[in-house]
């Protein structure tokens, strides 16, 4: 069971959920201690060795960036960045949790962080993160999260008469198109909301 956080820890513990969405990698020790006015990295320390011991983190000894949130939070978790735009590398791994109270309890859903601009007049923008439902069959014309040669881009997605067809929601931008007999193209799930937020 989860035990309850001091007001500090609950800030030490958003700042790491924050670094880890926006850098890709959780803080130092003494960015943390930098971060909130501490003395000394000691001080960061003893606050991380609570956090692990109340179950939101774990810890790898001697790696400077070491620090992994735990699954045991609530909330929607984060597995990764997907591209709107060209294809880039889904990074499907766990890296926090979005905190959408309506959301929170139901399974088989998870977020993205979306990175370009080809899905913009749809309202999905650079940095937006996206709420899939994981679901490998999509009506014709959804807009879900597809991987392809294991990286993954979020598209307007269409049957065609050879396979599918990734279409953006951009005119800069050219639709994908995808033979059904390609065995690395998955699609991963609809999107199921869009959200303009920073991690909880």
């Amino acid at each position: 069971m989860v035990k309850p956080l001091t007001d500090r820890q609950r800030e030490i513990l958003n700042f790491i959920r924050d670094h880890v969405a926006g850098e890709g990698a959780a803080p130092t020790v003494r960015e943390i201690a930098s971060r909130f006015g501490m003395a000394s990295p000691r001080a960061a320390t003893d606050h991380l060795a609570a956090l692990e011991r109340k179950g939101y983190i774990e810890r790898a000894a001697h790696k400077s960036r070491g620090i992994r949130l735990t699954r045991t939070q609530t909330g929607i978790p984060i597995v990764g960045t997907v591209a709107a735009g060209s294809p880039i590398l889904a990074l499907e791994n766990f890296s926090g949790m979005l905190d959408l109270t309506d959301l929170s309890s139901q399974r088989d859903i998870f977020a993205v962080r979306v990175k370009g601009e080809s899905m913009k007049n749809c309202g999905i923008m650079d940095g937006d993160f996206v709420i899939v439902r994981n679901q490998p069959d999509v009506e014709n014309g959804t807009i879900a999260v597809a991987y392809l040669d294991g990286e993954a881009t979020v598209k307007r997605i269409f049957r065609t008469g050879a396979g599918y067809a990734l279409v953006p929601e951009n005119d800069a931008f050219k639709p994908f198109l995808i033979d059904e007999r390609v065995d690395d193209f998955r699609i991963a799930g609809p999107v199921i909301r869009v959200v303009r937020t920073k991690v909880a």
